[in-house]
């Protein structure tokens, strides 16, 4: 049994250690507060829902709001943090919070779609969160409308094809035999590559002065 004293002393040793690091732990947690305030939104703290928190980092430190709107979250160690207000009803700002070793937090706006160590706007502390907006998750539905309805692609399409119905009749009938012979013959002749646009606009600007022109050159 020669041995028990070291054992007893190794585990002293051991405890003495302990009770020296953990004041130095808990002295580098820190606390983040604020409280809601009211506005044009939020016009009375009883409006948010019992299950608004707010969160650092997507919830690795979290709480809930008392019933005054003030909130206090806990055990939070140096460094900077992304903080949300997790609420069904209301949209709160994203901002960013800062925790200095000695304690001094230093929340400011956060700018969407820019690095994480560009700084925004400063912000008291501590913070008071401002609701922006009700939250609405539904999409109403459209009605009926008249414009929407015209510039549909398959109606313009449709309005299209009625018009090419109704004039080209009258724009074959104004076409000389001789032209409307020729276009037959090459609609005839080439039933899968005819392009009609650009026949009706050869025979109309120059089709029969090509032809008045092979005359006289045949005279």
């Amino acid at each position: 049994m020669w041995f028990t004293p070291r054992l007893i002393g190794f585990n002293l040793v051991l405890l003495s250690i302990s009770l020296l690091i953990l004041p130095t732990t808990s002295s580098d947690l820190f606390e983040v507060e604020g409280r809601f305030a009211l506005n044009n939104v939020l016009k009375d703290i009883s409006q948010l829902e019992p299950t608004t928190k707010v969160v650092l980092d997507g919830g690795k430190y979290s709480t809930f709001i008392r019933k005054d709107g003030k909130f206090v979250i806990d055990n939070v160690p140096p460094g900077s943090y992304l903080f949300e207000v997790l609420s069904r009803k209301y949209i709160y700002p994203r901002l960013k919070i800062v925790v200095e070793s000695d304690g001094e937090v230093l929340p400011s706006v956060t700018i969407i779609g820019s690095e994480w160590d560009n700084k925004g706007p400063s912000l008291p502390y501590p913070l008071e969160l401002y609701a922006r907006a009700p939250a609405d998750y539904f999409i109403p539905r459209e009605g009926f409308s008249i414009t929407s309805l015209l510039f549909n692609p398959y109606i313009i399409f449709m309005g299209f094809s009625v018009i090419l119905l109704l004039v080209m009749p009258k724009m074959m009938a104004n076409l000389d035999q001789t032209a409307l012979q020729e276009l037959q013959q090459n609609q005839a002749q080439n039933p899968f590559d005819f392009d009609l646009s650009s026949s009706l606009a050869k025979y109309l600007s120059g089709g029969n002065e090509a032809d008045k022109s092979s005359n006289n050159k045949r005279n």
